[in-house]
């Protein structure tokens, strides 16, 4: 019991690790404090003061330095008070930057009613927290020791945004009120499977992976999306 325990533990320390860090000094580890903060530094000065956030994302590399836990890519959905709702993309240029927000088509959401995201509800160490779970479930599963934790593919929280078409639902359906109100979260991790080697396709190096989504529930726990 006693080496069982210290197997989970031992294994839990590697995952946070994994979760949390990332190949350079100059890069930003996945689920580190310092890409949160990073994060919510972004929103603060790239979105207006009165815009409401609803949806923010960040998403490692894509490229090169893919499974590399290296947070490469912000993307922000916002309304503003005029009703109109924008995307903004920073990627990772030496800084993230970005060309500036794109417009949707339409006004399809109303900003009144819509619930803007908590950025304060969000912190690294839960980060790691849900990635140790997230682990912890596909490990349990059948075969699941033969994959290995690499990076973290995505982090989403959102609220609901609600429809220009709902609003009237909106005033007199509690329920869909509560739901509009509420938080969201999912998140994937990458892993490699074990006795899987990378393989030369041309001048490229291909490593296989694969990407396990993860969402959070109403509870706070973790669950296979």
């Amino acid at each position: 019991m006693i080496a069982k325990t210290m197997k989970i533990v031992t294994a839990l320390a590697i995952a946070v690790a994994v979760l949390a860090s990332c190949s350079s000094g100059n890069d930003l580890g996945m689920a580190s404090q310092e890409a949160v903060a990073k994060v919510k530094e972004l929103v603060k000065s790239q979105v207006p003061a009165d815009a409401k956030v609803y949806r923010v994302e960040w998403r490692e590399d894509r490229g090169d330095r893919k499974l590399e836990n290296v947070l490469s890519e912000v993307s922000v959905f916002y309304i503003t008070p005029d009703n109109n709702d924008y995307l903004l993309v920073l990627n990772r240029d030496g800084d993230f930057k970005a060309d500036g927000p794109s417009e949707s088509r339409g006004q399809t959401y109303a900003y009144e009613p819509t619930t803007a995201l908590d950025l304060n509800a969000i912190d690294a160490a839960t980060l790691q927290k849900w990635g140790e779970e997230g682990d912890k479930l596909l490990q349990a599963e059948e075969e699941g020791d033969q994959y290995e934790l690499k990076s973290v593919e995505n982090f989403t929280f959102y609220t609901l945004p609600v429809e220009q078409s709902r609003v009237e639902r909106w005033n007199t359906d509690s329920s869909y009120k509560a739901d509009s109100q509420k938080q969201y979260a999912y998140f994937s991790l990458n892993y490699t499977k074990k006795g899987e080697k990378s393989e030369m396709n041309g001048r490229l190096l291909t490593t296989n992976y694969y990407t396990v989504p993860f969402r959070v529930n109403e509870a706070g726990q973790v669950e296979f999306e």
